[in-house]
Parts: C-alpha cells; sequence; structure tokens
C-alpha cells in the first residue's frame, strides 16, 4: 500500500509541474464552454428574436405590392433592410395577377408558376434552411394578402369580421401548446445551449487527458524511470492503477470546475444558467464512470507509443474524432439520422446521454446507471488491454 500511494503522490507531483498540461485540461475546455454556450444561445431557444434582413424591390408598384410588403415586414422575425443580401423582386403585374387569379398563389407553393409574381434572389452562402424559411413566409404572405384582398374587395366582409387573419400574418398566435417530455410523458425543463455545451466540453476535458498521460508516460520510459521501477519489483498493474488513480482526481476536479462555470459565470456573460438536476450521487456515478473509460484509453494509446510526438498526435486525433461523432462538437440534434445513430459507436456520446439523464431529464442515478455501466465496461476493458500491451513491451524491451 505504501509503495502504491508513493506511486500516487509521484504522479501527482509530475502533474503539478507540467503546467502546459493542466492548461490544456482546464483552461481550453473553460473557454470552449464560455465561446459554445454564448454563440448557440439562440439556437436552442424557442424565443430567440433572431430577424432576417431581407430587402423588397418593387417592380409592380400596385396596391397590392404594397400590402404585400407590409404584410411582409409585420412577419415575426423579418426586417426589411434595402441593403440586404437577400431580395424579394416584385415582378411588373404582381398585383393584376395576384388579384385576378385565386389560384396563384397556391399555386407558387408547388413550384413557380407562369407568368411569375416575383423572384426571390439569394446571397451564395445562405443556408438552405434560410431559404426555405423565407420562402415559406414569402408563400404565407401571399395567402394572407391575397385572402385579405378577396375577402375586402370580392366577398365585402366588414373588418370585425377578419379577425382570423390575424393567425395568417401573425403564426405566433395560433393557440399551440408546446413542451418537453421524457419517455414516462413526464414534462422537463427546455434544453438550454448551455445544457448541450457544458457536459459536453467536461467530457472532452476528460477525454484529451489522454495527451498529457501519454506523453508523460513515453517520458518516464525514455528517462529510464520505468526500468528503475521494474527493478524494484512494481509490477504492471499497480504502476498502472498508480497513474489512474491521480488522473481520476484531476477528472473529478475539472467536473466541478466545469459545472461552476456553467452555473455561474456563464450567467454572468448573458448566457442561461446551467441547472444541475436533483441527483448529486448521479453527477458523479457519470462523472466517475467517463472518468474511467478516458484513463483506460489514455493508459493503451501511453504504452502503444514510442515518443511524445507520437503521443500527443494519437491522443489528439483519437480525442478529436470521438469528439465529431459523439455529439460534442456538433449537437446530435442537427445530425442527419445516419449520423445520429453512428454517434453510438462514440463513448462521449454515452456519456452526454448519462449527463443529460441528471441536468435534462430531472433523473435519478438509476437513469444514468446505463450509460455509466458501458463507459466502465469500456474503461476495464481498455485497462485489460493497456496492461497486457505493458507486458508484451517489457519482454520486448527485454530481449532488445
Amino acid at each position: 500500500m505504501r509503495r502504491f500511494l508513493a506511486l500516487c503522490l509521484k504522479e501527482l507531483r509530475l502533474l503539478s509541474r507540467d503546467r502546459h498540461g493542466l492548461l490544456v485540461l482546464f483552461a481550453v475546455p473553460i473557454l470552449f464552454i464560455l465561446i459554445m454556450s454564448l454563440a448557440l444561445r439562440d439556437a436552442f431557444r424557442a424565443d430567440a428574436q433572431a430577424e432576417i434582413a431581407i430587402s423588397v424591390i418593387d417592380q409592380d408598384g400596385g396596391e397590392l405590392a404594397r400590402s404585400f410588403t407590409q404584410a411582409l415586414a409585420t412577419q415575426a422575425g423579418f426586417r426589411i433592410d434595402a441593403g440586404a443580401e437577400q431580395r424579394i423582386v416584385l415582378l411588373d403585374g404582381f398585383s393584376e395577377l395576384l388579384a385576378t387569379r385565386s389560384d396563384l398563389a397556391a399555386d407558387y407553393a408547388d413550384g413557380e408558376p407562369e407568368p411569375s409574381l416575383l423572384r426571390l434572389e439569394y446571397a451564395p452562402a445562405v443556408l438552405p434552411q434560410l431559404r426555405t424559411l423565407i420562402a415559406l413566409s414569402v408563400r404565407q404572405t401571399l395567402l394572407s394578402v391575397q385572402a385579405e384582398e378577396l375577402l375586402e374587395n370580392v366577398l365585402d366582409y366588414p373588418p370585425e369580421q377578419r379577425t382570423a387573419m390575424r393567425y395568417l400574418n401573425d403564426p405566433r398566435q395560433l393557440p399551440l401548446d408546446e413542451r418537453f417530455v421524457g419517455d414516462d410523458g413526464r414534462a422537463l425543463r427546455t434544453p438550454t445551449s448551455v445544457q448541450q455545451n457544458v457536459p459536453a466540453w467536461l467530457i472532452f476535458a476528460m477525454f484529451f487527458a489522454v495527451s498529457p498521460l501519454a506523453s508523460a508516460f513515453v517520458i518516464e520510459r525514455s528517462e529510464g524511470s520505468l526500468l528503475r521501477l521494474r527493478v524494484l519489483k512494481v509490477s504492471g498493474g499497480l504502476l498502472l492503477a498508480a497513474k489512474a488513480v491521480p488522473y481520476y482526481l484531476v477528472n473529478i476536479l475539472q467536473m466541478a470546475v466545469m459545472l461552476a462555470v456553467g452555473v455561474w459565470i456563464v450567467p454572468l456573460l448573458g448566457g442561461d444558467r446551467l441547472t444541475l438536476g436533483n441527483s448529486p450521487f448521479g453527477l458523479w456515478l457519470i462523472g466517475s464512470a467517463t472518468s474511467l473509460a478516458a484513463i483506460g484509453l489514455a493508459l493503451c494509446v501511453a504504452v502503444s507509443v514510442r515518443s511524445s510526438l507520437q503521443a500527443t498526435i494519437a491522443g489528439g486525433a483519437i480525442s478529436l474524432l470521438l469528439a465529431a461523432i459523439g455529439g460534442v462538437m456538433v449537437p446530435k440534434l442537427v445530425m442527419p439520422p445516419a449520423m445520429q445513430t453512428a454517434t453510438q459507436l462514440s463513448p462521449m456520446a454515452w456519456s452526454l446521454e448519462g449527463f443529460w439523464d441528471i441536468v435534462l431529464r430531472d433523473g435519478t442515478w438509476r437513469d444514468a446507471a446505463p450509460e455509466a455501466a458501458a463507459l466502465a465496461a469500456f474503461g476495464l476493458l481498455c485497462l485489460l488491454l493497456a496492461a497486457v500491451l505493458y507486458r508484451r513491451s517489457l519482454h520486448s524491451d527485454h530481449r532488445h
């Protein structure tokens, strides 16, 4: 036991001297949490008031063309700006066509009719989702203006009988009941950007420990420290365990710091506050299982590489690949279905689901237990593989 504690203290001293490594493990993920939580804040808010600037070029000059421009300006999320890159060109004859052909606006929803009512012009870099939103809003406004014209000038409805038109002009007034629910139908809190980014980059920080751990292992091997420990009859299993415990403590400290950033720092900068759920034990459980998986993977890499350069490249590449697949860098909810299925190949995705069970779904430790068990199994398998590889490397070094 004394030997094990001495090895653990040695690892902690080495970690404390590696200021650049500690900077990577703490400062970099904190910056990612702050930047991404603030940058994606409105993307996760149902009530975000992001405006689309659009210009209207009226080549018609008729009454319905003016009504269309006024109706579009009242659409939620639109702002008429003469200098905007997105343009709506109302072609000559727009008012006459809209007033005389009752099916024209409806046909426009299925494809551009002949003759054309208008032309939509976009900047080359506009996303397809934004183009779709603009087109849908234009079609909605066309139907609104045409229906208003029909009710007022053809059917001669008085204004008080046209109250239904407000739903066409502002869809937000539709009486919809929206909520987030779990598998059991229980209402949940609305997910926010901080609930995506804090757990995601916390997990990434834990797994990124593979680089400093592998580099330290390579340095010890090159300096002869591992050889001296072998002469002192220190077993490979004891050595790997002594490396795992200090990094586990670092990972738990990382989790505490990152969660604190989400709870207190992000709101100070204008972001949403992270809610931690109702199960501190559940957070510890999924955090510990994530740490075990990350350390196991890190030790596998550490015993496999032969230089610090290899350790840095391999550790960074593996961490980035798992983060890209696992929904850390790109939220799973914006991925296509095939990629959402592929996220299950990454242990980072398992961990993210476990954290969401606690902070988003208000679950208990039992809800996070399946993900924790999968991560623990992955970590133990990696530790076993690392022990086998380390033993083989000792025999290989002995032969040479």
